[in-house]
């Protein structure tokens, strides 16, 4: 089972423009436009500063049915002193044309989209501004429940009822949403005898409310998925924005009692999520998957390579180049080695699989260097000869490189992670050894680059018994580092604290920088209302490869990195696991502030499950590129 995860662009666009205003746009030209950047009208002499009027307005629109118009003034201020009113020889516009634009002096709405934006009034260089805020509200019925009575709002003005009220189980409480994201549920439970419920979703710019029934029930319970126009209403007008708390009622047909559930607030980001991802599955033989963020149409990860590119062996850790251009995978699991590495434009390899000496050297986990030109691996199993950290030529897979240093045989190297700038390798240095893939007591270390090679290694976060640390990532802004920390409970690293589908593993920060203190991602790690405890296995922690902004503010930031884990995606179960853990794993995604980072605080937000993958199987390693290139046929 696929869930379509992002809202097209282009039906966005379509539905915005299908509903919007008509009538001649702030040049005469037709629609209303934006062009807040350009010069104004000719410039006014004498005139030092203007006054927008009315200032700070509030317009209430309803959602797809009708837009709201607002007429401005000018005033403007003189060299003399005094004001006039200069209307007429200004040019008005607004910073974000998807909530609406200009005619004239008369400000008008779209149908789809509130939110909020500045209006300016232009002459010359002089420029005078204020803020308008569009409400967005809004009563409709939910398309996949039947006989939704058209009367349903009248239904729950009953009384209250403690018996009745239903539980909203997923997302979690606060969880931050990149504003292209679709495909995403709300699951509840439905409290008793009731058959019709109302969700709303409220702030200072939303007052949505949604009639449904329980159309896809489950476990229990009940999904909602909301349909493309009423998440479009959502999450285009709160881009950026506060808060938007989601309620939930539930009554029957009669309306005779009504329960409300404890809210939850969800929010979203300013900037859409983009890039592509690499991810692996157990299912389709052990394929590698991608998805395209950017995507006008996809709604499913698209199987990129299996076996087949392998002569018949499994393909699993794999890492992509920044680009996206090339592909390195390990086959064959443990104490192997042997590595595909590919062009994937022409899904073609630069080198022949297990080809004798001209195969890629041996190597387990790999991490590229920003131009693509060398990748860092690890192998210390079985007839390892070098046990540092190692360099290879991305065309080849030769190794041309070793970090002295690093690794000994007693105590090898492992996950390496090169930073986006260059200048860190984050990688582990083994405590007690068994693989690559299953070991002990790792730590936390750093290399920096320098003018002469390689620093020795710093240690962020040291070996601690009855502990495993392990799969650094360094982030997009190269101040920190992500890793895994796993709890051994009888204090030997066995199969429950082996790095390898750890229930106990946690999702730590910490400064790249020595001697910094780990921050644990307590929201990320935090499991959800069906799950019965804490052993959730967060793992493989990587980085979408952007810095984003958070808000409308300026300068705010915001990175975004997805992670394994066997949590309950609300009132599914996790898939069936392997020998190590019974759980398997699905793609979650959390947002994280680095300023947080840097102040000792926990720097995430809840997870949400990425809806690209299929829920039915295992999915792991979710490697992140600029782009997905297409592959030329």
């Amino acid at each position: 089972m696929r869930i379509p995860l992002l809202l097209p662009t282009t039906l966005a666009m379509l539905l915005l423009a299908s509903t919007g205003c008509s009538g001649g746009g702030g040049n005469g030209s037709g629609d209303p436009s934006n062009d807040g950047g350009t010069p104004g009208e000719a410039a006014i002499p004498g005139l030092t500063s203007i006054t927008v009027e009315p200032a700070d307005q509030l317009l209430l629109i309803e959602a797809g049915q009708t837009s709201a118009t607002a007429t401005y003034r000018a005033i403007g201020t003189f060299e003399d002193g005094k004001t006039l009113d200069i209307t007429p020889r200004v040019r008005f516009s607004v910073d974000n044309n998807f909530i609406g634009g200009f005619s004239g002096s008369t400000f008008t709405t779209y149908k789809n989209q509130g939110g909020v934006t500045t209006v300016s009034a232009i002459a010359g260089t002089v420029r005078g501004t204020t803020q308008v805020s569009v409400k967005l509200r809004g009563s409709v019925k939910d398309p996949a429940s039947s006989s939704v009575p058209d009367n349903a709002a009248d239904l729950f003005s009953g009384p209250a009822s403690d018996t009745r009220k239903p539980d909203l189980v997923y997302p979690n409480d606060g969880v931050l949403l990149p504003p292209n994201i679709r495909g995403v549920e709300l699951h509840f439970l439905p409290g008793t005898s009731n058959t019709l419920f109302e969700l709303a979703f409220q702030n200072s710019l939303t007052d949505l409310k949604v009639h449904l029934r329980c159309a896809q029930p489950l476990n229990g319970g009940c999904v909602y998925r909301p349909d493309d126009t009423t998440w479009l209403w959502l999450s285009q007008t709160n881009r950026g924005g506060e808060p938007v708390t989601v309620s939930l009622r539930g009554t029957d047909d009669s309306g005779s009692q009504v329960g409300t559930a404890a809210s939850l607030a969800l929010s979203f980001s300013q900037d859409d999520l983009t890039g592509g991802l690499y991810y692996w599955t157990t299912s389709n033989g052990s394929a590698i998957m991608r998805f395209d963020f950017t995507s006008a149409s996809g709604t499913s990860g698209e199987k990129f390579i299996g076996p087949e590119a392998a002569g018949g062996k499994c393909l699993g850790c794999h890492a992509l180049s920044r680009d996206g251009k090339k592909l390195v995978a390990e086959t064959s699991g443990q104490n192997d080695g042997r590595l595909v590495l590919m062009d994937v434009g022409t899904k073609s390899l630069l080198v022949p699989f297990d080809q004798g000496s001209a195969s890629p050297d041996k190597s387990i986990f790999e991490s590229w260097n920003p131009d693509g030109s060398q990748y860092v691996g690890v192998y210390a199993d079985s007839g390892a000869t070098d046990f540092n950290l190692m360099l290879f030529n991305g065309n080849t897979g030769k190794k041309v490189q070793r970090i002295d240093g690093t690794g000994t045989s007693t105590n090898p190297a492992n996950h390496p992670d090169w930073s986006m700038d260059g200048q860190k390798i984050a990688f582990v240095t083994v405590g007690v050894k068994g693989t690559n893939q299953r070991f002990g007591k790792g730590a936390i270390q750093l290399v920096n680059r320098t003018d002469s090679g390689w620093s020795a290694p710093v240690t962020l976060a040291p070996a601690v018994d009855g502990r495993n640390r392990y799969y650094p990532a360094v982030s997009p802004d190269n101040t920190f580092v992500l890793f895994n920390e796993s709890t051994c409970p009888s204090g030997t690293y066995v199969r429950d604290c082996n790095a390898d589908s750890d229930p106990s593993a946690r999702l730590f920060a910490v400064k790249a920088e020595a001697g910094s203190t780990p921050i644990e991602l307590t929201h990320a790690n935090a499991p959800g209302k069906r799950d019965s405890g804490t052993n959730l296995t967060n793992s493989f922690p990587k980085w979408a490869p952007f810095r984003y902004q958070r808000t409308r503010e300026p300068g705010s930031k915001l990175q975004w990195f997805t992670f394994s884990s066997s949590r309950r995606y609300g009132l599914r179960n996790p898939p069936a696991g392997g020998d190590e853990n019974p759980n398997g794993t699905l793609l979650w995604i959390a947002a994280v502030d680095p300023d947080k980072v840097a102040l000792g605080q926990d720097p995430s937000y809840p997870a949400l499950v990425l809806p690209i993958q299929d829920i039915s199987t295992s999915n792991h390693i979710a490697q992140w590129t600029t782009e997905v290139v297409p592959v030329i046929r």
